[in-house]
């Protein structure tokens, strides 16, 4: 018998399916109800490949990521140098890749860094220091006796941190500019942060969300790039923190549309494509978490881990199912790691760059969903930007 390939089968149109659908539902197939992702976005119950052009697809694949796989990013919390030390220590070997270190309120004083970091090399662990302390100080404390090449970076957003606190920013853009330029061979150290938590957070929809974000990207572009640094440079040494909720596809497809959409920024400012590296860490979502029931957390926080990674994310930092309780201890910690293990290595997701690649309803969703928000984010743009259309909007 001769083997049978692709070939041997002609393609089914949407037609087809339609048929097959309805003989399937017993005539029920108009009962599906659509797609319906937020307000601003609704696609059909399901997708073929006549529904999306060829040279879209692939436009929206060419802008994924390239190399498989993700660090595993757990956060610590600040406490005392030493038992922060000691944390961090147990995490790293006990299956994180990097750390997040929440340094909370913390001044640079307090953190005792000689203390907090010894036995941890910067040049061969990503530490991601989240703070709001002024960036140039807390890389002076970091960079001593580091050697020459730090990986991780400072995760800081001034500009989040005054629409959280209503705080001006003051000198930060200077303080990122002054850690840019004394970092600017440590390609794998972010300087600043474009966090996008306070929006998912405020319950926008994910059109809403990736265009408040390119706004807020395109805002400390401009504001470093006055500053004398370079746009690829200011591009491409930024952290973008997207919180992923529990709409499984849709998140995916939110992850998909930001590179793509990030890829036409980078086009805007007249980027070469190929040297492009937007690094994009997701945080598993505290938006849709219970406090009553914890153990409910873990289901929604594995949904959502999956969704970054299948989103093509860099990090992934999954929270303790038991964080909104005051009862977190090492067991939720090392469940929430696991979970990154588990993706990567028993699922196998690691060893794909872009899983959702070819898959008909989530290359439209992905498409859709960036087109949507590229519309609200010229509207903002033309409103005065993100300075304008945002700040301006929680000040009065």
């Amino acid at each position: 018998m001769a083997a049978l390939s692709f070939s041997n089968f002609s393609p089914s149109g949407k037609d087809a399916w339609e048929k097959q659908a309805e003989k399937e539902l017993k005539g029920r197939l108009k009962t599906l109800s659509d797609w319906i992702i937020g307000a601003d976005l609704h696609l059909d119950p399901y997708v073929t490949r006549s529904d999306i052009a060829p040279e879209k697809m692939a436009a929206m694949q060419a802008c994924q990521k390239k190399i498989p796989g993700w660090q595993n990013l757990p956060v610590v919390n600040f406490t005392e140098p030493r038992q922060t030390n000691a944390a961090m220590k147990h995490a790293l070997e006990n299956g994180a890749d990097g750390i997040m270190l929440d340094l909370g309120n913390a001044s640079v004083a307090h953190c005792e860094f000689p203390k907090l970091l010894h036995g941890i090399r910067l040049s061969d662990t990503a530490v991601y220091f989240k703070t709001n302390e002024n960036a140039a100080d807390v890389f002076k404390e970091i960079s001593k006796n580091a050697g020459y090449y730090l990986k991780g970076g400072i995760a800081s957003d001034p500009v989040a941190h005054e629409m959280h606190t209503g705080k001006s920013s003051g000198n930060s853009i200077d303080a990122i500019v002054s850690v840019l330029n004394q970092s600017r061979n440590m390609r794998e150290f972010r300087a600043y942060m474009v966090e996008g938590h306070l929006f998912h957070n405020n319950g926008v929809t994910p059109v809403q969300e990736l265009a408040l974000l390119l706004s807020a990207t395109v805002n400390y572009l401009d504001l470093i790039t006055d500053k004398g640094i370079s746009p690829l440079t200011a591009f491409n040494r930024g952290l973008f923190a997207i919180s992923i909720g529990t709409n499984f596809l849709s998140e995916i497809a939110k992850l998909r549309a930001f590179r793509f959409l990030l890829r036409k920024i980078a086009n805007a400012y007249q980027l070469p494509a190929e040297l492009c590296t937007p690094f994009i860490q997701a945080q598993t979502s505290t938006f849709h978490d219970a406090e009553s029931a914890s153990y409910t957390n873990m289901i929604r926080s594995a949904s959502e881990a999956m969704s970054a990674v299948m989103g093509g994310c860099n990090a992934l930092t999954v929270r303790p199912y038991d964080e909104q309780t005051n009862d977190r201890g090492d067991f939720s910690a090392r469940i929430a790691r696991n979970v990154s293990s588990v993706l990567a290595h028993e699922s196998a997701l690691a060893y794909v760059a872009d899983p959702a690649a070819g898959s008909y309803m989530l290359e439209k969703m992905s498409l859709d969903m960036a087109a949507k928000a590229w519309e609200l984010f010229l509207e903002m743009e033309e409103s005065g930007g993100f300075q304008a259309s945002v700040l301006t909007t929680l000040k009065s």
